[in-house]
Parts: C-alpha cells; sequence; structure tokens
C-alpha cells in the first residue's frame, strides 16, 4: 500500500515537471549551440582572452602562450607545465591545454659589422656567418680570438666560446654560435640597410670594396695592393693581406669587407684613423673558408643589389 502510493505521488510530480516545462515561453529557454551564431561565440572568446591577458602579470613563465581557436571554440594555453596552465586559467570555461616540450626564445640576428666583445675584454666585430656540417660559426679576425673567453654579441647576450684561432702568420678566427637566442643571417650592415652576401669573387686592384665595422660604420675605399705581408710589430707578422685606403678604427677588427654582393674578407689592422684617413688591410675570405673547411652563408642580392 505504502510503495503504490509512493509510485502515484511520484508520477504525479513527474507530470506537474513536464508541464511547467512545456509552458515556458520561447524566448525564456537557453539557447542551443547551433544557434548561437560564430560571430556571438567569437565574441565571447576574446572576452576570454581579455581575461586571461588581465592575468599576465602573474604568468608563470611555463604558460608560453594562449590564443583563440575557432574551430574547437576555445581558448588554448600552451604550456610545459599542464597543472601551472590550468591555475593559471582557474575559473574560466572553454579553455584547452595544449602541452608543448619548449618555451619560445627572443631571436637576435647576427650580421656582419656587429659589436661582439670577449668575457676576458676586447671588442671586436663579425665578420661572416658559417657553417660546418651543423655547427655555427662567426668568422672574425684571428687576433680577436687569440683573447679566447665566452663571446656575446651586441645586446649583451652570449654567443659562444672561441672554437679556432690563427694569428700571427694570417688573421682570422672562429666564435662558435652556441647559444640559441642568436640567429644567422647572410647580411652584412650596410649604409642605412642590410646587404645579402651572394658569393666570394675576390675585387682586383682598384675595385671598390666596402667595410662594415661596428665602430667606423660602413664606409668605402679602393683596393691598393694584394697578398701584401704586414708587420704589426712584437712579431705579428701577417702574410697575404689586401691593402685598401679605408680608414678604420679600434674595434672594427675582424668587421666585413665587401665588395657589391661579394664577401672579400675581415679587416685585420691599418693605419692612421677615420678622422686622418689611413690604409687597413683585410684577410681574404676564401682563405679561411678552405683552411677551416666551411661553408659561408650566402642568400640571393635583392632587387637593389643586382
Amino acid at each position: 500500500m505504502l510503495v503504490r502510493s509512493h509510485h502515484r505521488v511520484l508520477a504525479a510530480a513527474i507530470g506537474v515537471l513536464l508541464s511547467v516545462a512545456m509552458a515556458v515561453p520561447a524566448w525564456a529557454a537557453p539557447a542551443s549551440p547551433e544557434s548561437i551564431s560564430s560571430a556571438q561565440r567569437l565574441l565571447a572568446l576574446q572576452g576570454l582572452m581579455a581575461v586571461l591577458d588581465a592575468r599576465s602579470g602573474s604568468v608563470p613563465n611555463s604558460v608560453t602562450g594562449w590564443y583563440i581557436d575557432p574551430a574547437s571554440n576555445s581558448v588554448v594555453v600552451s604550456t610545459t607545465d599542464d597543472a601551472a596552465a590550468r591555475t593559471f586559467a582557474a575559473g574560466q570555461h572553454n579553455v584547452r591545454i595544449e602541452h608543448v616540450n619548449a618555451r619560445p626564445r627572443l631571436l637576435a640576428d647576427l650580421r656582419g659589422g656587429d659589436t661582439i666583445s670577449t668575457s676576458v675584454g676586447g671588442r671586436c666585430s663579425v665578420g661572416f656567418n658559417a657553417v660546418s656540417g651543423r655547427t655555427r660559426y662567426i668568422i672574425t679576425a684571428g687576433h680577436c680570438t687569440k683573447l679566447g673567453g665566452t663571446w656575446s654579441g651586441p645586446d649583451g647576450t652570449a654567443i659562444g666560446p672561441v672554437a679556432k684561432s690563427t694569428f700571427p702568420g694570417h688573421d682570422f678566427g672562429l666564435v662558435e654560435v652556441t647559444s640559441k637566442a642568436w640567429q644567422q643571417t647572410h647580411d652584412v650592415d650596410g649604409d642605412g640597410g642590410y646587404l645579402n652576401v651572394a658569393g666570394t669573387a675576390p675585387a682586383a686592384v682598384g675595385d671598390k670594396v666596402c667595410l662594415s665595422g661596428s665602430t667606423s660604420g660602413y664606409h668605402c675605399g679602393q683596393v691598393e695592393a694584394v697578398d701584401e705581408t704586414v708587420n704589426y710589430g712584437d712579431g705579428d707578422i701577417v702574410n697575404g693581406l689586401t691593402r685598401t685606403n679605408m680608414c678604420a678604427e679600434a674595434g672594427d677588427s675582424g668587421g666585413s669587407i665587401m665588395s657589391g654582393t661579394q664577401a672579400q674578407g675581415t679587416l685585420s689592422g691599418g693605419s692612421g684613423g677615420c678622422l686622418l684617413g689611413g690604409q687597413t688591410y683585410y684577410q681574404p675570405i676564401q682563405e679561411v673558408l678552405s683552411t677551416y673547411g666551411l661553408t659561408l652563408l650566402t642568400g640571393p642580392p635583392t632587387a637593389d643589389e643586382r
């Protein structure tokens, strides 16, 4: 008797609920996903992005970014630590966690003529970028790399250690680019822009050549002699240098010498200065490449350089 009475009460209650539900007007019913426009969904996701953006001051380093993914109707939070990402996005719906294996990093470019400095004291210039297999190198002057230490770029970020050094006798050396913060290019700092390095065809006496150095900048002159032996004093004698009538200053050592789009070599030394004029000497690039078995980073010239 009690069981039957309970069933009758329950059935009556369900009937009332069904009748009430059926009586709810259409405007008061929750919208189905199909009835929500893509514009409305995007607006909601943009609001969620704004919430997460407002939390960026306290975002952990393991959360590498967040973005709207319309296809999944969610904001994707990329992270190397899923738990940290869930904490970062706590309380928000339509968030999808995307696990990534590494954090993004800022990439700075290495170009000919850029400033480089060593941890043991000394400042020189980037000559050119080169590779040997998968190993990356900067070509600069040997009297610079002879100092040793770890070399850094213009902003002070470490590039890597000295890999090879030849001085005196010749004047070339390599700094290995071990830091992933640096991106090599086939460019040289030019006059208000960048020059693409397209090859290594050597200039002859009388040809125009230009220096890109971290102290004196970009300027040009002419080749005056080739295959010259230069005595820098105290036993520092260097063979096979090319003499020009360009000027240079301290810190320009290792800087790029170009003739048009063709890499010529790296600055070795000189006399005088840019206030008085003078002469400079550079180490031809082809000898560096053949000695160390390097491939120079090159690219096609731009329309202005053809």
